[in-house]
């Protein structure tokens, strides 16, 4: 998963993923202290990825950079208050 692709989802949906890879790494190391893995780079891959995940999601909460998904819900939530009003 390439940082940009984190960028374009949603706040909810990178906490999601990082759930699942969190989930899957946890599958993945009890069943590799009882067999062989049948490939064992998916572990690494997995680490990365949810490392990525953890620095975008970071960076938008520090408001170093934003998620462009979770800047268009806002645009839209400021709209609809506006024209409420």
């Amino acid at each position: 998963m390439k940082p940009g692709q984190i960028r374009d989802m949603s706040v909810e949906e990178v906490e999601h993923s990082l759930r699942e890879i969190e989930e899957e790494v946890f599958n993945l190391n009890l069943r590799r202290r009882v067999q062989r893995l049948d490939n064992p780079l998916r572990l690494r891959v997995l680490r990365r990825d949810k490392a990525r995940l953890m620095t975008v999601l970071h960076e938008h909460k520090l408001k170093i950079r934003e998620l462009s998904a979770s800047s268009h819900i806002l645009d839209s939530v400021d709209k609809e208050s506006g024209d409420k009003e």
